[in-house]
């Protein structure tokens, strides 16, 4: 009985890292951000679409401007697994209640992710094939 009960305290304690984990690399991700590429399908978008996006994170809530028009969506990452997952959920639009897997880095002030807009699968690398969309991100530096 007693090696239950110590099993469920690891148990317990190896999830309470995991979520203060990924508690940690969401805090590390807050910020806004300006799109410094954008692909689909292996395939470069428009300048003029790049330059008309904005995207903010806070906490699990990421929001893409698209010029006056804004987007919302939660976001879940797990930091513990290599690349970094992140799930993007739509809040609204006819995207909501749908879940796009994706992969993220982020290195230098900079925020790559990769996620997919059919399917299931997460990608596995840091390419924007077949139905794979990848954004490039650049955080805008904060004001003291």
């Amino acid at each position: 009985m007693k090696r239950f009960a110590v099993a469920g305290c690891l148990m317990v304690l190896a999830f309470t890292g995991i979520v203060l984990a990924d508690e940690k690399a969401l805090k590390e991700l807050e910020g806004t951000y300006t799109v410094i590429a954008l692909e689909k399908g292996g395939k470069p978008a428009p300048k003029e679409i790049v330059e008309s996006l904005k995207i903010s994170i806070k906490g699990e809530n990421f929001t893409i401007m698209i010029g006056t028009d804004e987007k919302k969506a939660k976001i879940k990452v797990d930091a513990s697994k290599t690349p970094n997952t992140i799930d993007i959920m739509p809040s609204d639009g006819p995207e909501k209640g749908m879940t796009f897997p994706g992969i993220y880095k982020a290195e230098k002030g900079e925020l790559t992710i990769v996620f997919l807009e059919k399917g299931s699968d997460r990608p596995k690398e840091f390419k924007a094939e077949g139905d794979g969309m990848l954004m490039k991100l650049k955080k805008a530096e904060e004001k003291k």
